[in-house]
């Protein structure tokens, strides 16, 4: 993203403003910061909402979306962390790695009747659609003897480079929807370039 657009986008968060006074705060002029802003609109990161206010031509005052919002520095990664070691100083190693089995297990079960009924190779496919569906860029190999299943995104990687136990969200998932227990052979969080799990085929 441009300078410029990411200038608009700043100022936005703080208030909402028309192409006038954007164009005061910025320094270039009304035309480039419309250009500015029709790209914006067409990345879902800002609205206009037309003001009319007595006579003369409405106001269109522009605001960032929900979607803008993931562009400015989040720490919800330091927030997490903090957050297991006091779980870990409070109830210990054995319960934290349980809890986030929990979670796992809880995460899949939306998904059961995706895979329900289905050969362990279907179910397989399937559990690597859904975690794509989640931006993990997954993919799935058959030899013949056992399915490896490849991550290359990790939605907790910040995390997991410090705590690994939130890995047993991903392996529980896994297990649940596969309906046996994968062995992981790759971390990211351990400086692999994937996370990659073999599952046996009977």
């Amino acid at each position: 993203m441009c300078d410029s657009r990411y200038e608009i986008l700043r100022i936005l968060k703080k208030e909402c403003c028309t192409v006038d006074v954007l164009s005061s705060k910025i320094g270039i002029s009304p035309t480039a910061v419309r250009q500015h802003l029709a790209i914006l609109e067409r990345e879902s990161l800002v609205t206009g909402e037309t003001l009319k206010e007595g006579i003369g031509r409405p106001k269109v005052i522009y605001s960032i979306t929900e979607e803008a919002e993931k562009l400015f520095p989040k720490h919800y990664g330091w927030l997490i962390g903090q957050v297991i070691n006091h779980l870990l100083e409070q109830v210990g190693e054995e319960d934290v790695h349980e809890m986030f089995s929990i979670i796992g297990t809880k995460f899949s079960e939306p998904y059961f009747k995706r895979v329900e009924g289905k050969p362990l190779e279907e179910r397989a496919t399937e559990v690597a659609r859904i975690l794509n569906e989640w931006g993990a860029y997954a993919t799935i190999e058959d030899d013949g003897n056992r399915l490896t299943l490849r991550t290359y995104n990790c939605a907790f990687y910040e995390v997991a480079q410090e705590h690994s136990e939130v890995c047993d969200v991903h392996a529980a998932f896994l297990e649940q929807l596969l309906q046996r227990k994968p062995e992981r052979t790759a971390s990211m969080a351990e400086g692999n370039d994937c996370c990659a799990y073999e599952i046996t085929i009977d």
